[in-house]
């Protein structure tokens, strides 16, 4: 055999050894996956899952920070069968691509309804943190999040419970039909007009038809009901958007819609916009 055919077999040779590796590598990356199909019960004892621990979502990206797809899942305890919409005990399990070891992210008694995953830097370490956003099913339209970094494989909560709230408010209403709330986060203090519902209010007993106030009645404002991830500077690192409702008097009297930009600095989420509404007509 001369040497250019010696060449072309072992060409040959190399192409179907590479051939059969990828096929090979494909073919465990397809069997993870179907392993972890969304709606399929998951079983870790060392992660004391039960008999009712099912996967609610999945998605596959580094998220360990060694350029090797990482297998992401959100997995909760469904209190009747695998087609309940609602779950309890839900955490952020990811397994490594390469080791194969688990990590977990949670929050205390963290439930809820058609939860999803998202996957995007929000700490500036140019690796993909994961979201959690669940809805909790109450009349305040109340989603609870969860952001978690997993990088080298070890679990860090960078948004947790507290961080669910949003911008805190200290309020209270005043003689005019007025509101005066006070942003703690900001320091800053404004005044909302009141008086598209002052019918209501009148009715209600806290005003009389003067304005004047006769009953104390403190605004509240709601946890987020949405938050999404946006890159506001378009540097690849993640901003949240969150909306929430300052309310009054009940539930249903919303007073103002409040939208703030928050952004993760030194290990904490620092507000870097805010704007809210005042109801002129409702």
């Amino acid at each position: 055999m001369d040497r250019e055919k010696i060449s072309k077999a072992a060409a040959a040779l190399l192409l179907a050894g590479a051939i059969a590796l990828s096929a090979s590598n494909l073919t465990r990356a397809q069997a993870a996956e179907n392993k972890y199909q969304i709606g399929n019960r998951f079983s870790n004892k060392a992660l004391n899952t039960t008999e009712n621990t099912y996967i609610i979502d999945y998605q596959s990206a580094d998220v360990t920070g060694d350029n090797e797809a990482d297998h992401i899942l959100l997995i909760g305890d469904k209190l009747n069968s695998k087609d309940d919409i609602y779950a309890e005990n839900l955490r952020i399990i990811v397994q490594d691509g390469k080791s194969k070891i688990y990590s977990e992210a949670t929050c205390e008694n963290l439930s809820g309804y058609e939860g999803t995953l998202f996957l995007g830097d929000f700490d500036g370490d140019k690796i993909k943190d994961v979201m959690l956003s669940a809805a909790t099913g109450g009349s305040g339209g109340i989603i609870q999040h969860l952001i978690a970094s997993f990088k080298d494989n070890t679990s860090i909560v960078i948004f947790g419970e507290k961080d669910n709230y949003g911008a805190t408010i200290d309020g209270k209403y005043i003689d005019g039909f007025l509101a005066e709330i006070e942003f703690i986060h900001l320091g800053k203090t404004i005044r909302l007009d009141l008086s598209s519902s002052k019918d209501a209010y009148i009715d209600l007993g806290i005003y009389d038809k003067d304005g004047k106030l006769l009953s104390e009645t403190i605004p509240y404002a709601i946890p987020f009901s949405k938050l999404s991830p946006i890159d506001y500077n378009g540097d690849g690192t993640y901003e949240i958007c969150g909306y929430q409702r300052i309310i009054g008097s009940c539930n249903a009297d919303t007073i103002s819609e409040v939208e703030s930009l928050w952004k993760y600095e030194n290990e904490k989420w620092k507000i870097s916009g805010l704007q809210y509404s005042t109801f002129l007509i409702k």
